[in-house]
């Protein structure tokens, strides 16, 4: 079965900023918050969550950072990939993402930069 996010476009950025994993979990509440939803991954996805954003931020602020400015950019979603510091954003559009990359790469120059498309 395809998923319905293939082929979304998608940015990646990260702060440049070290992250190991462990302090990370080290940091999480260890608080279960339940299964996702079931539906399609587009569903899944928005009504998800990372548990591990909020201790990596504390580790490393600069994610936060990351994380305000592709919400700025006016992605379908943005959130922190895994235990951090990578961040992600999906459009709907190409343009959107190629929007977006624009404006990170001349305002934010020290943050690495990816995008593509989802599979």
């Amino acid at each position: 079965m395809e998923s319905d996010l293939s082929g979304v476009p998608v940015l990646l950025v990260n702060p440049r900023m070290p992250l190991s994993t462990g302090p990370v979990f080290k940091g999480w509440d260890g608080r279960d918050r339940g299964a996702l939803i079931s539906g399609t991954a587009r569903e899944i996805a928005l009504a998800g969550r990372n548990d591990l954003e909020a201790p990596a931020i504390a580790l490393c602020p600069a994610i936060a950072d990351v994380l305000a400015v592709l919400a700025e950019t006016g992605p379908l979603l943005s959130r922190m990939s895994g235990s951090g510091a990578t961040c992600f954003a999906l459009y709907e559009h190409a343009d959107d993402q190629a929007a977006a990359m624009a404006h990170l790469t001349s305002d934010h120059t020290g943050w690495w930069e990816m995008s593509g498309n989802l599979r």
